[in-house]
């Protein structure tokens, strides 16, 4: 925490020019990176320092654009200060601050709030030279993993694999237009202001099918048939079409599969993520048994 703090410190003195006198660190939480919130000269801020191994799997030069558009648009929290190469980050605090949780994304006013943002990302008509294109990070998070000395793949992966790969031609034959997408819709990067809803936390974002946002806030807040459905209600101002059905039942398991490399990935750094990784992985297999059952009958 000293080391921290020091670099806080220097940030804030060196960098932004705000004295640091009588200032307070407090840790908040994350799952890879070290975040703070720090009160000096009675403001607050949140400062964010990457995580150990990030680096392999983020691009901070494209997270710093991407963190330009959203606060042009007004979905993130201010931003303050972005460092490109490190990855160095310092927000606005966002005021009476709630950060959503798998019950809080279930009540309707939440739901209707985060879907007005998803709506208001994916039709801003802004674009970055990041795309996130899942097969092409699978192929990613595997060279990562395929470096280690250890072993790290589940016994059937590559079984499951083939069968995840063989949904590509079928999925990208629906000529859907990319868009500007978050990619990482966790529910505590919901975070409910006095003011409004914002939505934090944009290393993973890139141009992408808007079904994949919508397909991951499904699978983090275990949303049921009906929660979707109304969720979905809010989002599109109808009902969902069978082909936007089906764009989100494969990005259900498009995105479990990969975040199951992603947990091992970080597992392999040291990181207690091998429970998470293990669930993803299941969940992606029984969300394909849906898929391949509604092929055969359709």
């Amino acid at each position: 925490m000293e080391n921290f703090e020091y670099r806080i410190k220097s940030l804030f003195e060196d960098e932004l020019k705000i004295p640091f006198n009588d200032a307070s660190i407090v840790r908040l939480g994350g799952l890879t990176n070290y975040n703070y919130k720090v009160v000096v000269n009675h403001s607050s801020y949140v400062v964010r320092i990457p995580g150990v191994g990030t680096e392999d799997l983020i691009n901070r030069h494209d997270e710093s654009l991407t963190t330009v558009v959203t606060n042009e648009i007004g979905i993130d929290a201010e931003n303050i200060y972005f460092e490109p190469k490190e990855g160095l980050k310092v927000s606005k605090y966002i005021d009476d601050a709630i950060t959503l949780n798998e019950q809080l994304v279930k009540d309707p006013s939440n739901m209707k709030d985060m879907a007005g943002l998803f709506a208001k990302l994916h039709s801003c008509n802004r674009s970055i030279p990041a795309v996130f294109d899942v097969f092409d990070k699978i192929v990613e998070y595997e060279n990562l993993l395929s470096a280690e000395t250890e072993n790290f793949y589940w016994d059937d992966y590559e079984e499951v694999r083939e069968k995840v790969f063989s949904l590509k031609n079928m999925y990208r034959s629906f000529n859907f237009d990319t868009v500007l997408c978050h990619n990482d819709p966790l529910c505590e990067n919901f975070i409910k202001g006095s003011d409004r809803m914002y939505l934090v936390d944009w290393e993973y974002a890139g141009m992408n099918d808007p079904m994949w946002d919508l397909a991951d806030v499904f699978i983090e807040g275990n949303f049921s048939d009906d929660d979707e459905a109304l969720f979905k209600s809010f989002y599109f101002g109808r009902a969902a079409t069978p082909v936007e059905e089906k764009r989100i039942l494969m990005n259900k398991v498009f995105l479990d599969f990969l975040w199951s490399l992603w947990g091992k990935q970080r597992y392999s750094c040291g990181e207690d993520l091998l429970e998470y990784a293990n669930q993803r992985y299941i969940r992606a297999k029984e969300n394909m048994s849906k898929i391949m059952v509604d092929t055969l009958v359709s």
